[in-house]
Formats: structure tokens, C-alpha cells, sequence
């Protein structure tokens, strides 16, 4: 397939498994508490968290442990403009296989600032907006995958808070995204999943990254069903 004139930082077509730069994406973000995009917690249904053990030490810290990964993913705190904003945590992501997640509840699809991270417990979406929009994501249980994936542009969540108390709030757009995305997490169910044309799901590496958002509509290197769960067992990412 030949490189469109307009990618002039594409790496080859054909070049799918990790290119050093991934490698070191990928460790730094495991090194902050991360759990690899071949774990098995990823691909399994978290456990409910009983609201009396909320105030439990365990709980509270995998709490605390969610807004410190997040919190040193956000983009006041990034390096490099190659790594990934955190918008939105799993606790299976930390390798905790409880329902719990952290939302930033206040950035907006542009990222240009972080806003608040607010923490959900036993999250449940109770009505999804009939409209829908396709938007980009990406993850960090996802390595080099990235895709188009079409949402409901307005959720209304019931949860848990870290103090033990319901909440029930609506989100609209961006937010709404993110909380669905997050959702999915705590079922074992990873964005690209939700992807139903290889067309849209896409493997980008991490040099690509800054220009990939300018060509999502034409990206040329595209990941299938299958190669996504050969990542997904650790084949062919040497």
C-alpha cells in the first residue's frame, strides 16, 4: 500500500510490532503502575465492591493508588508530547479487579487542560442518548491500537462514592465518552472491541502519534480483529 504524500512521518505500512519508542512508551507507563495490554484482568469482569467495605483500608488505597497513576498521566505532568493525556482509569487497569474507576470530569475533547478527577464505585450507566458519535480513542490497555468508535453522546451514571454515599450524574459529550469507555473496562471489554470495521481500528506508533489525529479518517496501517487478539496474548509484538 503506498504512503499517502501527506504522512511524511509514517513509518512503513507493513511495520506492525513495537518500534523502540513503543517500548519505551510502554514501560514507563507499566513502571507508573500500569497493567500490560496482555493481562488476563484486562479481559475479565470485575467484582462488585460492597458498600460497607468502601471505608476499607484495601479499598481506599487501590482509591488512592487510581488518582496517583492518573493523576501523573495528566498532561501537566507529561514529558514528551508522545505520551497519552489520562482522561479517564480502570482499576483493572492497576491490576485490581474491583469496579471502581476515575473520570477527569472537566477536560474537554481538545485536552489542552486537565481538569478534575472524580472517582466512581460500582459504576452503572442507567440511560444512553439514542444519538451517537464516532470519536477517536485510545488506551493504555490497548499498546499501539487506536480506532473510531461510535458512542452515545449522553449517559446518566449511578454510582458510589469514596466516602459511601449514591450519586447519580449526567454527562454529555466528551465526559460521556470517557465514562462509557471506562464502563467497558469493568466488563472485561477493551475500545477496540467495540470497533466493528478494521477500516477503524488503527496501529500507530508512538512517533506517529502527533500526526495521527490530522489523518484518523485515511490511517493506512489498520489493525483486524485478529491482530488485535494476537496483542491481546503477547503474539507478534517483538
Amino acid at each position: 500500500m503506498p504512503v499517502k504524500q501527506d504522512l511524511p512521518n509514517l513509518l512503513p505500512v507493513d511495520l506492525y510490532g513495537l518500534t523502540n519508542e513503543d517500548k519505551t512508551r510502554f514501560a514507563e507507563e507499566m513502571r507508573l503502575g500500569m497493567t500490560s495490554p496482555q493481562h488476563a484482568i484486562l479481559s475479565q469482569k470485575a467484582l462488585a465492591v460492597h458498600p460497607n467495605k468502601i471505608k476499607s483500608a484495601r479499598i481506599q488505597q487501590i482509591i488512592k493508588r487510581l488518582l496517583e497513576v492518573a493523576s501523573s498521566q495528566q498532561r501537566g505532568n507529561r514529558q514528551r508530547k508522545q505520551k497519552r493525556t489520562l482522561v479517564g482509569l480502570a482499576a483493572p487497569q492497576i491490576g485490581e479487579p474491583v469496579r471502581i474507576i476515575v473520570v477527569d470530569t472537566q477536560i474537554t475533547q481538545a485536552r489542552k487542560k486537565s481538569g478534575k478527577l472524580e472517582v466512581f464505585i460500582n459504576p452503572e450507566i442507567m440511560w444512553r442518548s439514542r444519538e451517537t458519535e464516532e470519536g477517536r480513542e485510545g488506551c493504555f490497555s490497548a499498546g499501539p491500537v487506536w480506532g473510531l468508535v461510535r458512542r452515545s453522546v449522553a449517559v446518566k451514571l449511578r454510582a458510589l462514592t469514596p466516602e459511601g454515599r449514591h450519586t447519580e450524574r449526567i454527562f454529555e459529550d466528551f465526559t460521556a465518552r470517557i465514562v462509557q469507555h471506562e464502563r467497558d473496562h469493568l466488563d472485561g471489554i477493551r475500545f477496540a472491541e467495540r470497533i466493528k470495521s478494521a477500516k477503524k481500528r488503527h496501529w500507530v506508533h508512538t512517533e506517529e502519534l502527533p500526526d495521527y489525529p490530522a489523518h484518523i479518517d485515511h490511517w493506512p496501517r489498520l489493525c483486524s480483529l485478529e491482530r488485535w487478539e494476537a496483542l491481546k496474548a503477547g503474539k507478534g509484538l517483538a
